[in-house]
């Protein structure tokens, strides 16, 4: 591929812990990352992302430093190692794989120059081999990643016909409610409401004017937080200016770790639109949708990020 920037960036997006399991399949990658074994984190990597692709046999797993492939792919300062500010919970500051610990080259990226990368792998018990070039006439080096053995993994699959909500909302509406969110606060919870039958969602002229009338009326997303200096709440309605799609028959309200909410931050650097679905007893599953290229068939995707994680307890929303 030409450019490593938009693969480094998938890469970064599920960045929680420095290692994690590769999946190398005919469909292209698939890295997984567990946060002790309550958040699971994945990066589908389509082969369209690279300008040539190919995979014979079966689909091979092994785990891989992911810290030590986003510093490779960043080794002429071309690949961009982030940008913009993170939602800050809890004390200490998370440091994501492929970050340095100098805050001037933390966030440093060029957009003149490019990086181009050419990877290969010979199979179980070979390294991981990573040709770099910076330019079209610049330097090269060749990184070798080591592989491993990858360890056991939850990664619990969604259950479709469980699923009580799904939701398709802007993803610059969703980061601002976790840019937000209180540094105090252990929580976060999110509540949906159905629409009432009959309520008319395209055509808000016939709605009450009253905002919350209104909300109730067509359904409505809402991100709720308490830190120790007081609370907050971001309100969605079911509008088309705010949700691609709604989908939800009860009412339901479910808390989970404001750590583990906080992490999509991240993902969401760069991403178009956020679906996020919920099964009947609270596990959550948020997809992060990146931007299309032009050209790109019906159908196909530029890369998914995916976080996996079960509600705190079970509740009920209260009128």
């Amino acid at each position: 591929m030409a450019d490593v920037r938009h693969f480094a960036r998938l890469l970064r997006g599920v960045g929680l812990k420095h290692n994690a399991a590769m999946t190398v399949s005919q469909a292209g990658f698939e890295v997984t990352v567990e946060e002790v074994k309550s958040l699971c984190a994945t990066a589908w990597i389509p082969t369209n992302v690279f300008d040539a692709f190919s995979w014979t046999g079966e689909p091979a797993c092994f785990e891989i430093s992911l810290d030590a492939m986003l510093q490779c792919l960043n080794i002429f300062g071309n690949a961009g190692a982030g940008g913009g500010a993170l939602p800050s919970v809890g004390k200490r500051k998370k440091r994501w794989a492929g970050e340095g610990d100098d805050e001037e080259t933390e966030w440093r990226t060029s957009r003149a120059r490019s990086t181009g990368m050419r990877m290969t792998w010979t199979g179980p018990g070979y390294p991981l081999s990573i040709i770099l070039r910076d330019d079209a006439k610049g330097p090269v080096t060749k990184c070798e990643l080591f592989t491993l053995e990858p360890e056991e993994l939850m990664n619990q699959p969604f259950n479709d016909d469980e699923r009580a909500v799904y939701l398709i909302i802007k993803a610059e509406w969703f980061r601002d409610a976790l840019l937000d969110l209180p540094p105090s606060c252990s929580r976060v919870t999110l509540r949906v409401l159905p629409p009432e039958p009959g309520a008319p969602v395209a055509d808000t002229s016939r709605l009450p004017r009253d905002r919350s009338m209104r909300r109730n009326a067509v359904g409505s997303f809402t991100v709720y937080a308490e830190g120790d200096f007081g609370n907050i709440q971001f309100d969605y309605p079911n509008d088309r200016e705010v949700m691609d799609s709604f989908e939800c028959s009860a009412k339901c309200e479910y808390s989970y770790h404001a750590s583990h909410i906080a992490l999509l931050g991240r993902a969401l650097q760069h991403a178009l639109k956020v679906c996020v679905q919920i099964e009947e007893g609270g596990f959550l599953c948020v997809q992060v949708m990146l931007p299309l290229p032009e050209g790109l068939a019906e159908g196909m995707h530029n890369g998914i990020l995916e976080f996996k994680m079960h509600a705190l307890e079970d509740e009920e929303y209260d009128d």
